[in-house]
């Protein structure tokens, strides 16, 4: 039989083990970046692509390039793109989708200096357009694409 000093021995022993077995995992974590930096006022975080995520894990937002250009684009339950921001050499641009992923509301900023805002029908049958370049326009067209009035008129 063991004496009562053996057992107090072995349960030293045992805690000591896991005191020590706590000490180094607490020490490997705040080794592995738990620990502030002091230089935290002009942080950098470079990726190829962002994304943002609902609970179920779907992408509902994304920050990424298509094709060399930036675009932010914000996404339907359905994964459908339904607001994105554009930027290229032709400039930039915000498209509004519906549901049946049609652009219903543009607006742009071309690169030779001329600005617009278009609101679509559905299917993009139909639109209002008014635009500016060094003069400015608004255009209304019917379902087949014909202009049904244009301000300033053009035939004056």
């Amino acid at each position: 039989m063991r004496n009562d000093l053996e057992c107090r021995i072995e349960t030293l022993e045992t805690r000591t083990r896991l005191l020590l077995g706590a000490l180094l995992v607490t020490t490997s974590l705040a080794l592995l970046g738990a620990a502030p930096s002091t230089e935290t006022k002009h942080e950098t975080l470079r990726a190829a692509r962002f994304e943002l995520v609902d609970e179920a894990g779907r992408v509902r937002g994304e920050l990424s390039l298509r094709d060399g250009a930036p675009v932010f684009s914000l996404l339907d339950e359905s994964g459908q793109d339904r607001l994105s921001l554009n930027h290229d050499a032709g400039g930039t641009a915000l498209f509004i989708r519906d549901q049946e992923d049609v652009i219903r509301v543009g607006v742009a900023q071309f690169a030779h200096g001329g600005g617009g805002f278009a609101l679509h029908g559905p299917d993009s049958k139909g639109a209002a357009v008014l635009y500016y370049d060094e003069s400015g326009s608004l255009s209304f067209y019917d379902p087949d694409g014909n202009t049904t009035l244009r301000l300033p008129d053009e035939g004056k």
